[in-house]
Formats: C-alpha cells, structure tokens, sequence
C-alpha cells in the first residue's frame, strides 16, 4: 500500500560521524493491501464572534450547510459555534437525510455576538468526537479573528485535548485580522493545515475542497517505525513535504532500538517527504552498513491495525570513503530539502521584519527568498512573494508599495508548505 524510497549519498568521509538521508512515502493502491475511503467524523467549528455579523457569519453558515448536503450517510458530522463560549449547533449524527435536513435548520438560526475564544469550539469537538473509532476523524475551522478573549495555556491545552484525540484541523483566517502564528500553531500541532480564506464568497469553495480532499483518505493513525542498529541516534525527523513540521519520536517499550513517529492519516496518491538526521558510529572506508530501516503501521477500515515492512529501497545505508569527490557529492533530494527549509526560515524573518517597520531588511531577506522560490521551483510561493517584492535584472530587490494585506498574509500563513522535487 505503501511505497517507500530513501535518498542519501551514502557515501561519507572518513571519520564523519552524522548524515542526513530523505524518505519519501507515497500511498498507493497497490501491493497486499486494498482499501476503500474511510469513514468521516467531521466536525465544523465556526467562529461566530461580533465581528463575524453580516456577510462572514452568512457566507459561513452557507459553507457548512453545502459540506453537510454532500456527506454521504457513512459520514458522521457536528457542527460547533464559539463566541466566549462554545455551542453545539448539531451533536454528533449520521449524515442521514434526516439528521441533515434538521443540521440545516439549525445551522440557520446561527447569529454572531461576543468575543473570541477559540479553545471552547476545540474542547468541545475533543470531548465529543474522542469516541469516534474507527473513523478519520477532522475539523473545519474558520475564524476572522485573533484569540484574544483568553489566556494562551487555556488554548494550549485545548489543541493538545484534540491532538490526544487523534483529530486534524484544517484551520482559516478568513480576512487579514487574525493571528497566522495561532492558526499554524493548531493545524501543526493536530497534523493538519492552515491557510487564508481573503474574502467570505470563498468560504464555501476552501470548505468544499478540503472537505473533497478528506473523503480521499484511506489509512488513519499512520506511524512510521524507524529501527536503527546500536551505535546509531536519531537526532531529529522532520516532515519536508507537503509543509515543514518537525515530528516527536516515542520509543517503542518493546524494541529500544525502534522510534515511533506519528504522521496522521494519508488519502489515496498522497505524497510525503521527511528528512530524518542521524548520528551515527564511524567505520573504516570500504564496508556499506545498514543505518536506518523504516516500516510503517496504520489502520484501514475493515481490516484493523497493518504493519507493512519496507524493502531496501527505502532503507538507510552508509559507507565510508577516502575519495573526496565521492564523500563530497550533495544528494539531489537533500539538497532540495534543505534549501526549502532556507526558504521558509527567510519568509518568516522577512515577513516580521516587515511587520517591525524594518523595510530595509525585509526587501534584503524577502527578496532573497524570492530567488530561492524560483530556483527550487516552489510556484506557489513564488507566485505569493512576486505581489510583494522584485527583484530588478541588476540584482535590486524592491518592496512592492502596492502589496494588499492579502498579499502579506498569504505569505506569512503559507511560510512553511514546501515544493516537491520534480
């Protein structure tokens, strides 16, 4: 179900003592296992705050209810409003056309007041929806403003509720007066996305979309094993591709030499890369030792917990070598990789330097980046950074007067979603 491939030059110099190899999974419907969608339990979390009243409030309550009219009966839905404090519009029910037909009546009568407490819409989809079993388990939520009715611990604990319930949010700004930090903070944390909805008649499509992309998913609670021999140290695992995340090994009680990752749930022909560091003992030059080997367990609808081995092509291999040209040699992949993870760490100082009035420094680092997005064939942020900056034939960068507040958060809230090696 699963195809996996490791990219390394396995070549080192003698004496080197670290590597750093990519591994790259792509879910296909190939192989032993054969799959079918998952079930959903979908929740929508809608921000209904004073300052959503008029167009936001009605385009969302449209969105929700044209995810609800396509959800087949297999889906199970709630939908949720917050203010100061969370209300539960429609529990938890079968997408019936019943249940549906009483969703959209109450979903109707949904009106804005108040402030913005986003960790009581959260807490509230984590209590009710930790007993979905067996199902891909995600969240729509939109909010059009920054958390400020309450103190960041409170929404600590309520994204770490959701993230123990195994449940991803995709999370929106709609508009610009929200806090992008906030949003990515709740979509990486809970392995799921954010990013910027500008207007409200684009509710309903970012809605219908994504909620397109989730009935895709055909493996939840997906973990990549990594087993290493003695001597060998994970340093860090870090997913590069569809968006930078650093990921948390848990070793395995069982097997010390195992370290458990968390990736999430993966939909039919999706792609994802991770650059995994290693520290590692030194050899004399000649002899090729196995450094890492993965494999992967995850749950599939019907057929329960799967554990899936790799073969060698996506195992970890070194070799140590006097020849310099050899030891010296930059895998394509790697080197990909870490000049996308340059780039989303000079969109972020650029962007605060921007927002701290340092416009000198923020044409130098965006217009930097801007090269870099064009020469590791990232389109999307290239497109983003060129309504923003330009970089003059002579080498000049210049800031672009005319940049909407669009612009600049589309930038900021997208930082960190990388290219894929073509």
């Amino acid at each position: 179900m699963f195809d996996v491939s490791a990219y390394q030059n396995p070549y080192l110099r003698t004496g080197a003592s670290t590597m750093q190899a990519v591994v790259s999974l792509s879910l296909e419907d190939s192989g032993p296992v054969k799959t079918g969608s998952m079930p959903l339990a979908l929740s929508i979390i809608i921000d209904r705050s004073g300052s959503m009243e008029g167009q936001k409030i009605e385009a969302a309550k449209d969105a929700a209810i044209r995810v609800i009219q396509s959800a087949d009966p297999s889906t199970a839905f709630m939908v949720v409003t917050f203010n100061e404090t969370a209300n539960v519009i429609v529990p938890p029910t079968s997408a019936t056309t019943e249940s549906k037909t009483r969703a959209i009546a109450a979903i109707r009568n949904i009106y804005s007041n108040g402030g913005t407490c986003m960790s009581t819409g959260l807490a509230a989809v984590a209590r009710e929806m930790s007993s979905a079993q067996g199902r891909a388990r995600k969240i729509l939520f939109l909010t059009d403003g920054k958390n400020e009715g309450e103190k960041r611990n409170i929404l600590d604990k309520a994204v770490q509720r959701v993230k123990e319930a195994d449940i991803e949010v995709s999370a929106w700004g709609m508009g610009v007066d929200w806090d992008e930090n906030e949003l990515k903070y709740i979509a990486n944390e809970t392995k799921g996305s954010a990013d910027i909805i500008p207007s409200p008649d684009q509710i309903a499509g970012a809605f219908g979309f994504a909620f397109s992309e989730m009935q895709k998913i055909t493996a939840t609670n997906v973990r990549l094993n990594l087993w290493t021999p003695v001597g060998v140290t994970i340093k860090a695992v870090q997913q590069v591709y569809p968006s930078i995340l650093p990921l948390t090994g848990t070793p395995n009680p069982d097997s010390p030499r195992i370290t458990e990752f968390k990736l999430g749930s993966f939909g039919r022909d999706e792609k994802r890369d991770y650059v995994v560091d290693l520290t590692i003992p030194t050899y004399t030059p000649g002899q090729q030792f196995l450094m890492a080997r993965p494999s992967l367990l995850y749950y599939v609808a019907g057929q329960g917990d799967i554990e899936e081995k790799t073969d060698k092509k996506g195992w970890i291999f070194a070799q140590w070598t006097d020849d310099p040209v050899e030891s010296s040699k930059i895998e394509r992949h790697v080197a990909h990789y870490t000049n996308q993870s340059e780039l989303s760490t000079i969109v972020e100082e650029g962007h605060k330097a921007l927002a701290q009035g340092d416009n000198e420094r923020a044409t130098q680092l965006l217009g930097r980046a801007l090269q870099l997005s064009e020469q590791t064939g990232n389109e999307n942020m290239t497109q983003m950074l060129k309504k923003i900056v330009t970089n003059e034939p002579n080498g000049t960068a210049r800031l672009n007067k005319s940049a909407s507040a669009v612009d600049l958060k589309s930038v900021a809230v997208n930082s960190g979603k990388t290219s894929r090696l073509k």
